[in-house]
């Protein structure tokens, strides 16, 4: 049973260059960077393997933007059709290569020029999404006769959500724990499975997460077939239930391998989440809203430094200084989306905005 809508309100708050930088870049807006694209292309000689090789894993980058940023697979294959990749990149870091007499291999990171991509999707009257979600720390728990495990290093349905929080690539931020002993015995397995507050809590400060997913597995073999049981529940930054997200019941009668169960269950549930985050920030092509807002400003410098970041912000398609004096400044700002898309995109740069006799403020946390 999905209850996406209300379990995560609480969210939202929420040039092609040829050839090898000695030092490493780093890409300003960090939903539009794919790391570690692996290429091994062979072709009738060294250099054209890489030159190919370079092409492929560019549009197979630009690719996973597109993916990550636009709200449907058909929008993403229809523009994907139209459009050369490599227009679009800002940069490529190569790791490391090695050029063989008729073979490349490497080891990638790209970053693409965000203003133009957003200029793309204007363009195709496209909408899309870019704000990536505070971190998600996920605990996934089997239970059986015995009792909970979280810790097994040898479970299969542990090690599944584990290894999704490193390689997944979307705008979901998910992180899990890697365990020692200290850890073990803060973080009691028949107290996680217990949903004890004080437990679930210490878990989220330890990586500094803003929420937490529990996704539980359990075979009911109380039943004349096995059951396979499995559920995910949603807590606040305080350990607070929010809601269950999926309960799901399969009978293992032979028609379906459990392990393609566990797949399908986290495609399941991260799809929804995502779709809902999508949604929830969602930047429209055509649908602009103008707002006038005060802000506090001590020198000419924080005046042109909050006029940066404003314009920094994916959602902001302009910054218009309307008057400054010297204690307060007067800012017209234009947004592709809402005011609370606005405010929560303004709390992930250090700022808040409020409204006070129906006077709109822009000022520091």
């Amino acid at each position: 049973m999905f209850c996406l809508l209300n379990a995560l309100m609480v969210i939202i708050g929420v040039v092609f260059i040829i050839g090898v930088s000695n030092a490493e870049p780093t890409c300003d807006s960090p939903a539009f960077a794919v790391e570690n694209v692996r290429i091994d292309e062979i072709a009738e000689t060294g250099t054209k393997a890489r030159e190919n090789g370079l092409s492929k894993a560019t549009s197979k980058a630009f690719n996973r933007i597109l993916t990550r940023l636009l709200l449907t697979s058909e929008d993403v294959s229809t523009l994907f059709s139209e459009v050369e990749s490599e227009d679009y990149l800002g940069y490529f870091h190569i790791h490391k290569e090695t050029t063989l007499a008729s073979g490349y291999l490497g080891e990638i990171d790209f970053c693409f020029d965000a203003k133009e991509v957003r200029r793309l999707f204007r363009q195709k009257a496209l909408s899309w999404a870019e704000l990536i979600s505070p971190p998600i720390l996920t605990i996934p728990v089997w239970r059986e006769a015995s009792g909970a495990i979280v810790w097994n290093e040898n479970n299969n349905w542990l090690n599944s959500w584990n290894e999704h929080s490193k390689t997944y690539d979307g705008l979901l931020s998910f992180v899990s724990i890697k365990p020692n002993t200290k850890i073990q015995r803060q973080l009691r397995e028949e107290a996680i499975f217990a949903e004890e507050p004080e437990v679930l809590k210490i878990a989220i400060q330890l990586v500094g997460a803003s929420q937490l997913l529990t996704v539980t597995a359990e075979i009911d073999h109380h039943t004349t077939i096995p059951v396979l049981r499995l559920s995910s529940r949603l807590f606040d930054e305080n350990a607070g239930p929010i809601a269950i997200l999926i309960e799901q019941n399969h009978e293992l009668n032979g028609t379906k391998n459990i392990s393609i169960l566990f797949e399908e269950f986290q495609y399941d549930l991260i799809s929804e989440l995502e779709k809902f985050w999508k949604q929830q920030n969602i930047i429209l092509p055509q649908s602009d809203f103008v707002l006038i807002a005060h802000v506090d400003v001590a020198s000419l410098s924080e005046w042109r430094s909050l006029q940066k970041t404003l314009s920094s912000m994916p959602i902001v398609r302009r910054v218009d200084p309307i008057l400054l004096s010297d204690k307060m400044g007067l800012i017209q700002v234009t947004i592709a989306g809402t005011v609370p898309q606005f405010t929560a995109n303004l709390n992930l740069v250090g700022y808040i905005l409020t409204e006070e006799d129906d006077e709109i403020y822009i000022s520091q946390k």
